[in-house]
């Protein structure tokens, strides 16, 4: 016997189809749950978990690791950000921001949206909204030119699922757009389905029908398998219906998973839970399936029992701005490295810097594309210049930026593409006048005298004559014979210590200030920097002592007045600045240490930002190349600015000219002097009075007396001369 079976579709419910309608239907409480409504069956979603997990694969299949959110402001999409968010932090993907655009916005709200968008550092946007919301949102973007490369879309099914019946204006903003829906496999029996619905629909007026959509299919679907239900019941009469308190037995009938035109349908507690998800990219016309979310497996390129061909898989490129605000340091000094202004991009600039040239270089190895920069000068301090890319001002911050510690709160570092370290710059001071008798800073009367000396005992006489002659005899006159009369022994003791005065002088060194002395002075450091905080936290600098300065010429000319006439005592800076100064001023500086090691300088990015480790790896294999050498010789010459190069370095070393000696000279000079004037008297005296003795021989005495006195007077001479050395050479023994 056949069974007939009449029942009304809207005692079995199916809701919702649209967001206005789900938040409507949950404004009607509990009550429609299936739980207490036991003839509801739930074509949408009960909860998000599966979408946000299979939105988070996507995402991370095309290595995307930093995302917006954009949702409309109602409670079902409200729903899925507890769920999103948990599957983000498992997959370490960051959730920058979220976006809330009311259900029936005013056209300049989403304006505003938009320009939010533009300023955050998220170029990765997933969007869960209807579809009638999303498409006012997509026309929109697309005027303000985000829907172009650089920017990276991703719909959840609350869009994806109505793309087909969508208009083609909201279409044709759409191109390019990532989306994420339930898989419906292209079966004969679908196809032949849409073939009679069309025909069927073409008959009618309403030819808004003409296209299906997803839920459609899932409500025939439904329809399908009560019709299934009667047929299997067979032989059950009516009046055995009307013995049930309850129909509940009629959707208890119902298969939890059972076969329809829209594939293999999974009813948990007559709910729909789909397994599979379809990604699949917006192209116009046609959409192009790039690949399958499975639950329990996750993403895969096809799906092999549902499709013959492989499909063809988006290569995902980490997304890009179409024009990244890149912020310089305005620079008034050091222009070696930034020299660069506001806008410009074109590598034709002559000099534009060293730092600028490693980023360019930098760039065009980290990012494959083609995309776009533009420079934008920040005026400040260093510390605000990586403050703005926190607050979303620029994009990345380039230059001469020093890698400190207080400034990760703002940004994350690159490695550095230069190391470096604090040192200290001073002037080398003579003292004016007295520099000519510099040899007397080895005679100091520590040296030379001692209170006691047990070694020479004796007489004043005895003790003085010691002291006069044991030096002249031990280290001028080893043997006496060398030297016969006084005069000459003084003038070789004399030019002795000439030449022990003159070795000496050339190992003395420039008095370095130390750090305690210096506290007392003014010193100098480079404006913006980070010398200045390093200074007063680390080496205990009074902030009032500190002197900020800008430039080589600005560096010279404070060493140059010291501390005492409105200039300071020394200036600390990082290495490079240092060694560019002393190629500058060849004369006169030294750069001394200790060197104060630092990170180096490098790039500022936001934090979190995943291209953080593109540029590290760039700068890597940039450094360790062959064209940083050539970059530094453009820029610096022959100085090197390897901070390993340190110690005490001048621009030149500190040399001894004739006038250092003039003193020493002018001292020899009076005693060679003296001592030649007093041999010429000497001799002369000798002379005379051997003439006067020669005339007075000749009258009182006969030629043979005189020849007899003449050699007794000379025995008797070498006899005393004798004596005295005897008397000399047992002193000094």
């Amino acid at each position: 016997m056949e069974m007939k079976m009449e029942f009304n579709l809207y005692k079995v419910g199916y809701l919702p189809q649209t967001s206005a309608e789900a938040s409507f239907a949950i404004q009607l409480g509990d009550n429609l749950s299936p739980s207490y409504s036991p003839l509801l069956i739930r074509t949408t979603m009960p909860d998000f978990s599966r979408l946000a997990e299979a939105t988070v694969s996507t995402l991370e299949m095309f290595e995307w690791n930093k995302v917006t959110l954009i949702y409309e402001d109602m409670e079902f999409s409200n729903a899925i950000i507890p769920y999103l968010t948990d599957a983000l932090v498992n997959k370490d993907i960051q959730l920058s921001h979220k976006i809330a655009i009311p259900t029936f916005p005013e056209d300049f709200q989403i304006l505003e949206r938009l320009e939010v968008l533009m300023s955050s550092q998220s170029e990765v946007f997933v969007v869960h909204m209807s579809s009638n919301l999303a498409s006012r949102l997509f026309v929109a973007a697309n005027k303000e030119g985000m829907m172009g490369k650089g920017f990276a879309w991703l719909v959840t099914d609350g869009l994806s699922n109505f793309v087909d019946t969508m208009d083609p204006i909201a279409i044709g903003s759409m191109k390019g757009v990532i989306g994420l829906r339930p898989y419906i496999p292209k079966t004969t029996a679908l196809k032949n389905f849409r073939t009679r619905y069309k025909r069927i629909s073409s008959m009618k007026q309403n030819k808004a029908a003409t296209k299906l959509n997803l839920l459609g299919l899932w409500l025939y679907d439904i329809v399908l398998g009560f019709g299934m239900t009667v047929e299997r019941i067979g032989n059950v009469n009516s009046g055995f219906l009307k013995e049930m308190n309850d129909r509940t037995w009629l959707i208890g009938t119902l298969n939890p998973s059972f076969r329809g035109i829209s594939g293999i349908l999974d009813l948990v507690n007559r709910q729909f839970q789909p397994s599979v998800f379809e990604i699949f990219n917006i192209t116009g016309k046609r959409n192009r399936v790039i690949g399958y979310w499975t639950n329990g497996q996750g993403t895969s390129k096809n799906n092999n029992s549902t499709s013959r061909n492989t499909p063809r898989i988006l290569q995902a490129e980490e997304p890009t701005r179409a024009k990244w605000r890149i912020g310089v340091p305005s620079k008034k000094g050091f222009t070696e490295f930034v020299n660069i202004q506001s806008g410009n991009k074109s590598n034709d600039d002559e000099l534009p810097g060293f730092s600028i040239e490693v980023f360019r270089k930098v760039w065009d190895l980290a990012l494959t594309s083609t995309t776009s920069y533009e420079f934008v000068n920040i005026d400040g301090t260093y510390d605000y210049l990586c403050c703005q890319v926190k607050y979303q001002e620029i994009h990345a911050a380039v230059g001469d930026i020093s890698i400190v510690g207080s400034r990760t709160n703002c940004v994350d570092f690159t490695l550095p593409y230069l190391e470096t370290g604090v040192a200290m710059l001073i002037k080398v001071r003579h003292n004016g006048p007295k520099v000519m008798w510099i040899f007397l800073k080895p005679l100091s009367w520590d040296l030379w005298l001692r209170r006691e000396n047990t070694e020479f005992n004796g007489s004043a006489r005895k003790q003085l004559s010691t002291i006069l002659m044991f030096p002249c005899q031990s280290v001028a006159i080893p043997q006496r014979d060398m030297v016969v009369t006084n005069g000459s022994r003084l003038v070789l003791v004399v030019w002795i210590f000439l030449a022990l005065i003159l070795m000496q002088i050339n190992q003395l060194q420039p008095t370095i200030p130390s750090i305690k002395e210096l506290r007392k002075s003014y010193v100098g450091y480079q404006n913006h920097s980070f010398v200045k905080g390093f200074l007063i936290n680390q080496l205990g600098f009074q902030e009032s002592m500190l002197k900020p300065y800008c430039s080589v010429d600005d560096y010279q000319e404070a060493l140059s007045k010291g501390s005492e006439n409105e200039g300071v005592s020394a200036i600390f800076d990082e290495i490079p600045y240092i060694k560019l100064f002393l190629a500058q001023y060849t004369t006169g500086y030294l750069m001394v240490g200790p060197t104060y090691r630092t990170d180096g300088l490098g790039f500022a990015l936001p934090i979190g930002s995943p291209m953080v480790a593109n540029f590290s790896r760039a700068i890597l294999n940039f450094t360790q190349g062959k064209y940083m050498n050539s970059l530094e010789k453009k820029y610096f010459g022959m100085v090197s600015i390897d901070q390993d190069e340190t110690g005490a370095v001048s621009s030149a070393s500190p040399s001894l000219t004739s006038r250092s000696f003039a003193g020493l000279f002018i001292i020899i000079s009076i005693i060679v002097l003296l001592a030649l004037l007093s041999s010429k008297i000497h001799i002369l005296r000798r002379l005379i009075q051997r003439y006067i003795f020669s005339n007075s021989g000749d009258i009182a005495h006969p030629p043979q007396i005189n020849n007899v006195e003449e050699n007794h007077n000379s025995n008797q001479n070498n006899r005393d001369e004798s004596i005295e050395e005897g008397i000399l050479e047992g002193r000094s023994s």
